[in-house]
């Protein structure tokens, strides 16, 4: 009887478990559904990758354990998650599988979008190996995968402010803000501002670093120092130990927020928080990524871009524009370096539609901007 009893425990607990995970991936799953319903992205994607944990299959309808049918496509969710992040190589990979698994007319729609998205012009670090190298003109360029795209003049400036604390001790916010600052420099995306620089300057407004700053102050701060953007942000910790990271990007031009994202750690030891910093930084990253087209109409002050939404333009960001000059050829083998450069100013960003943008010319320092000028965002 004994060993009866026990077999059934064990039954009973198996059961429990496997009820417990298959609650967990239906839990992820509509949690994923909700963020997308406000268009936030990013939260999105990583509820569908933890569903995608539990129960790695796009169907058109599963049933939940004791209760109904729902239709169950994580991975084209996910998949549209990421090419509304702009990450369009790894929404295809999902897309694509969705429709392998249970094919769909949503899945095909989002496919067909991808398919005339400019994807060679938006730089991705993750997917490409990425190396500097150094051009005749002195500028710098990146090799991404087998394309070289010159980085023409400088990188978006930003400056990190101290975060907000919410419940965290003073010195989990200071480590926050350390790391933060780390990261992004390591990233060789932004021209990041050097903290004991930020802080002289906030001392001088009498701005102290308790983090407590609303957009429009932080844009104003931004425009006083010099940079295109400003971070802010919070920090909150709970009892448990748990972390909740949120962050703001704020174009100093409009004090619109051009990018918002958070992290979560459950723990809030030294390993997690770098963990959670990577993860911000690579989130805000990739929804300002480097791209490169051409000027196609001139209307005075405003310009169209021939990359939209979907190359991953969008409003509040500012392009670099050049011009390519004569080869600079080696004077004995005859192999061509690079090409000279000269910049002819900035636009900003105004409106962003699905394959083409318009933009304000915000700056002029080469001469009148021409159709056909190249563009590479800040």
């Amino acid at each position: 009887m004994q060993i009866k009893h026990i077999l059934i425990l064990l039954i009973v607990l198996i059961t429990t478990i496997n009820l417990s995970f298959a609650d967990e991936w239906y839990r992820s799953y509509a949690r994923g559904i909700e963020a997308m319903k406000s268009n936030n992205w990013g939260a999105a994607a990583d509820f569908f990758r933890d569903a995608i944990k539990g129960k790695n299959t796009d169907q058109a309808n599963v049933r939940t354990y004791g209760m109904h049918f729902i239709e169950y496509y994580p991975h084209r969710e996910l998949g549209i998650c990421l090419y509304n992040l702009g990450k369009f190589g790894e929404a295809k990979e999902h897309l694509e599988l969705s429709q392998k698994q249970a094919a769909s007319a949503r899945a095909k729609e989002y496919l067909e979008k991808l398919d005339g998205a400019p994807q060679q012009q938006v730089i991705d670090k993750k997917q490409a190996m990425i190396t500097p190298a150094v051009t005749p003109s002195g500028d710098t360029e990146m090799i991404v995968g087998k394309q070289t795209v010159k980085l023409v003049g400088e990188r978006m400036g930003v400056a990190v402010l101290p975060f907000e604390n919410k419940g965290a001790s003073r010195d989990l916010g200071e480590i926050i803000l350390d790391k933060m600052i780390t990261v992004l420099v390591n990233q060789e995306r932004f021209k990041v501002m050097e903290r004991a620089q930020l802080t002289r300057i906030l001392e001088e407004q009498s701005l102290g670093s308790s983090g407590i700053i609303d957009a429009a102050t932080a844009a104003q701060i931004g425009k006083g120092i010099g940079v295109d953007a400003i971070i802010i942000g919070s920090v909150a910790a709970a009892t448990s130990g748990a972390i909740s990271i949120d962050a703001r990007v704020i174009h100093t031009e409009s004090a619109a927020i051009i990018v918002a994202e958070d992290v979560y750690s459950g723990s809030s030891d030294a390993q997690s928080v770098k963990n959670a910093i990577e993860n911000l930084a690579k989130k805000m990253t990739d929804n300002l990524p480097l791209v490169e087209g051409y000027i196609i109409r001139i209307d005075g002050e405003q310009v169209i871009l021939d990359v939209g939404r979907i190359g991953g333009l969008k409003r509040g960001m500012k392009c670099v524009i050049y011009k390519e000059g004569a080869p600079v050829k080696h004077p004995i083998t005859g192999e061509i370096l690079g090409k000279e450069t000269q910049i002819l100013g900035e636009v900003l960003v105004t409106e962003a539609f699905d394959k083409y943008c318009t933009a304000r010319t915000i700056k002029t320092e080469g001469g009148m901007l021409s159709i056909g000028d190249k563009f590479l965002t800040k």
